[in-house]
């Protein structure tokens, strides 16, 4: 499967939950979601064609292990994502496997869907609110998602100028970089 995502950062979380109320949407509950992400070199982490990242997450009690592989569209990436049922084996077994854990990544999440789309409302901990509209699409659908997504964007009154075109786990190793620094000062 291809996912086709375009992340935007919020000012006011609960603006928008309204906002996807009146357009009809049905909000699932609140969940926490933990993620340790490993890479397979600590030393080249860049989102770029083909890197490869593998995620252990844990939402309230389900495990997943989840495969990406950067496409080179940055909003697009190759998603294989099952259940295991051990968060630390997972986690065991990735690292016997010669990859590298990188961070780790706290938030909370409400999701919904608006027409054939995914939204994750997030509040991600240490980097603040976003909103994610996502789409998976097979292999061979060759149509260019993101444009759609930004119409949808500005439907919802999305501020499209606050697109963020990186991972939550690339900003909390930014964060994580620059307290480092500041520690050392």
């Amino acid at each position: 499967m291809r996912e086709i995502e375009c992340k935007f950062q919020i000012q006011d979380k609960k603006e928008l939950l309204n906002r996807l109320k009146e357009k009809g949407c049905s909000l699932e509950k609140e969940i926490t979601q933990k993620d340790t992400i490993f890479v397979q070199d600590i030393k080249d982490t860049e989102s770029k064609p083909n890197s490869i990242w593998l995620r252990v997450r844990k939402t309230n009690n389900t495990i997943e292990l989840n495969y990406k592989k950067q496409s080179k569209k940055k909003s697009e990436s190759k998603e294989i994502e099952f259940q295991v049922n051990d968060y630390d084996k997972a986690i065991e077994f990735l690292i016997a496997l010669g990859f590298q854990k990188w961070v780790e990544v706290q938030k909370k999440r409400i999701t919904t869907t608006y027409q054939n789309f995914n939204i994750c409302i997030d509040e991600v901990e240490r980097l603040g609110a976003f909103v994610e509209i996502e789409i998976l699409a097979s292999e061979n659908d060759s149509i260019d998602y993101e444009p759609i997504i930004m119409s949808v964007a500005k439907e919802l009154q999305i501020d499209t100028k606050k697109r963020i075109n990186s991972h939550y786990d690339t900003m909390i190793a930014e964060v994580m970089e620059c307290i480092d620094i500041l520690e050392k000062l």
